[in-house]
């Protein structure tokens, strides 16, 4: 095993090719991309002026006089707008323009809010934050009163000026910040290339013959082929990480804890990738980049990694390099490790059954000619 550790980390370390795609070029993305795209793009935005059109039909007097209480409360704020509409259909096509924030329906009984987003991502999770803690705040004023009714008279009725805050996330975040985490990303999904090549370059080196030959068992020579690779990943994280920080200024986490956490997290997304890689590595006779690549990039692409503004509802958010870049930078920003979890749990799951599927197709490959 050490051995093969060895050998594996000189060839990549000799390989001018890989020091450049896996190592430098990154860096370098970091840099162009965080500098060049600073003026276009906001890593953090404001939310800004939300203005909405609401629509009453629910016949519930409790529910009406709390929809009214609460929209006169905020009726002042500049942020939040409120107008009362009575063409549905209408406000729904100003929303669908970009002319207004988002339509609110409170309707039914039971009390349910229906809501009709516009295109604004930012301002449609904040009018949905929103409403969720009306809904719940009305479910509790409603159950007290049908059993303690005379509490309700001791509530504070202080006037909320400030419904929409900027979050304060203790750093001024900027471009460097999203492109030195989207960076990780590509790089771990660009290991599979690595994978790959491991098993093709033996082939083209016509080394492959001494391995399937050799007096050892084949499930442990490509386990250690694997495994043998992680020096290297170790390498690759560690130096865009560290010179995305101190020569960059860019930020991950606050702590060192989840700094190290968010390193772990990319580190098995990367082994998960290379292990993929490896299966198919045994199959292909040809350059592993030719199949390999317009799949990665096509997914990275439309996963948001190269750009924050591309996003396609209902695809975005359902290419992997999206949901382990959420996932990162709800580790980074707001140490929230659900996310994160999720993505090592499956990481794993998925390595294991690519290391016992390579395993098993190595054991039975026959010698090439």
């Amino acid at each position: 095993m050490f051995q093969i550790t060895i050998k594996e980390t000189k060839e990549f370390l000799r390989d001018r090719i890989n020091l450049f795609f896996f190592i430098m070029f990154p860096v370098v993305l970091v840099f162009l991309l965080g500098s060049l795209l600073k003026s276009m793009d906001k890593a953090e935005e404001a939310v800004g002026e939300i203005k909405l059109h609401y629509l009453v039909t629910t016949e519930n007097p409790v529910n009406i006089m709390t929809i009214e209480g609460f929209i006169q409360s905020i009726g002042d704020n500049q942020n939040l707008i409120f107008e009362q509409t009575e063409n549905l259909e209408a406000s729904k096509q100003l929303a669908g323009n970009n002319e207004i924030t988002a339509v609110i329906e409170f309707t039914g009984n039971p009390f349910s809010i229906n809501i009709y987003e516009g295109s604004n991502q930012i301002a449609n999770r904040t009018v949905a934050a929103i409403m969720n803690g009306f809904k719940q705040s009305n479910k509790s004023i409603s159950a007290v009163m049908k059993t303690l009714p005379e509490t309700l008279q001791d509530i504070d009725q202080t006037e909320r000026s400030e419904f929409i805050l900027q979050k304060d996330l203790g750093v001024n975040r900027t471009m460097m910040d999203y492109y030195a985490v989207a960076m990780l990303a590509m790089i771990s999904f660009m290991s599979a290339l690595v994978g790959a090549g491991a098993f093709v370059g033996e082939r083209q080196n016509k080394t492959i013959n001494r391995l399937i030959a050799a007096p050892k068992n084949r499930i442990s020579l490509f386990l250690q082929k694997v495994f043998g690779m992680i020096p290297q990943v170790i390498i690759q994280l560690s130096v865009l990480m560290l010179i995305s920080v101190f020569v960059f200024k860019a930020h991950y986490a606050a702590t060192l804890l989840v700094n190290l956490y968010l390193f772990f997290m990319f580190f098995m997304v990367t082994l998960c990738m290379i292990s993929v890689g490896a299966v198919i590595g045994i199959f292909i006779k040809v350059n592993p980049s030719a199949v390999i690549m317009p799949v990665l990039w096509i997914m990275m692409f439309l996963g948001g990694t190269y750009s924050k503004e591309m996003y396609i509802k209902g695809l975005t958010d359902k290419m992997p390099s999206f949901q382990i870049q959420q996932a990162a930078f709800d580790l980074a920003i707001f140490e929230r490790f659900d996310k994160a979890n999720t993505v090592i749990i499956t990481c794993i799951i998925i390595m294991s059954i690519a290391l016992a599927i390579g395993a098993f197709l190595f054991s039975r490959k026959e010698e090439e000619r």
